[in-house]
């Protein structure tokens, strides 16, 4: 009985559809948020380099 249960799962159309449809999409995905992760990462550490370029913390007060 459950090899027929699972034999007209596997050979229901939609079932096939939203299977495949998830192999397909789902690495892609996974993939673009991590590429979008790593270009935020970059470019906040990209941000934080010109602002430490322009104030830099090791300012000597007495050589005013």
């Amino acid at each position: 009985m459950l090899d027929q249960i699972a034999y007209m799962t596997w050979k229901n159309p939609i079932f096939m559809l939203i299977f495949f449809g998830i192999l397909w999409y789902l690495p892609g995905v996974i993939v673009r948020r991590r590429s979008e992760f790593l270009y935020l990462k970059r470019k906040e550490a990209a941000r934080q380099d010109k602002l430490s370029k322009l104030y830099p913390k090791n300012l000597n007060k007495d050589e005013h």
